[in-house]
Order: C-alpha cells, then structure tokens, then sequence
C-alpha cells in the first residue's frame, strides 16, 4: 500500500464520526395511525379508543428520509411499561410499515412509539383499550408472538 493511498484512508476515517442520539434525525415520520386493521397496505379503523372485543390493532407509519436499507422500532407500552418490541426495516426514502399487537382483555392506558437506529423518538400515538360495563380487572399482559 502506498504512503499516498495510507494517507487518503487516515483522512476519511478521520472526517467520519458515529451519529449520536443528541443530533436530529435524518428520518422523519410524516403519517402515522393506530387502526383496527391493515388492508391492502390501508389503516383501517383509525382511532384513539378500542372496545373491549377487538383482537388486535395496527401501528401504521410512513418514514421518509431513508437513504439506503435500515431500521425504525416500533416500541408498546401498557400504562408505561414495555410489551413489545419490533424492529421494522426501512428499504425506501419514503417506505410504509407496521406492526400489530393483540390487546383482546387488555383494557388500559397504551401508547406506541416509532424510534430511529439511535434511539430517537420519530413520534407517538396514545390510545386506549376500554373496559366493558360491569367486567372483571384487567387480564396480564399476553406474549402475541407477533
């Protein structure tokens, strides 16, 4: 190897530093919904509550400012703690995605958060499950192996 082309190497190492999670992100989100369910890459049902019988609902976002492949988390919480984790590719400048959860007899306070790569928070969508009149406490948490 050459003094010239160890030169050249030293230097773009030298200019490149990892992105850390007090810098803006590059991704934004500019749609995001909770919804009963997806159909034909469609949020259908779109809401800030559920009743009590509905089996499961949707995480739909768009993410723009993808420059190549990489990754957004869509992070689940009920009344604050963390119930499911996924990892969502991100294959486009502009890419659609989602991921469901099941929440049949999970009555609660929810929220679900988009995160990029670092970490950041890209935006949140709070919602509630209702009881139904005169029902039982809450069931715990069900892994929905989704």
């Amino acid at each position: 190897m050459s003094s010239k082309t160890v030169l050249l190497l030293a230097c773009t190492v030298g200019i490149a530093r990892p992105i850390t999670a007090g810098e803006p992100s590059p991704l934004r989100v500019s749609e995001m919904k909770v919804c009963r369910e997806m159909v034909d890459r469609q949020c259908r049902g779109a809401a800030t509550a559920f009743r009590p019988g509905v089996e499961s609902v949707a995480f739909f976002t768009r993410v723009d400012g993808a420059t190549g492949d990489g990754f957004v988390e869509h992070v689940w919480k009920r009344d604050g703690k963390e119930v499911r984790r996924a990892r969502v590719p991100i294959k486009a400048g502009s890419y659609r995605a989602w991921t469901t959860k099941r929440i049949a007899g999970q009555t609660g306070n929810w929220n679900v958060e988009i995160l990029d790569p670092v970490g950041r928070s890209l935006g949140r969508l709070d919602f509630v499950v209702e009881k139904s009149a005169g029902a039982a406490d809450d069931q715990p948490d069900e892994p929905d192996g989704e």
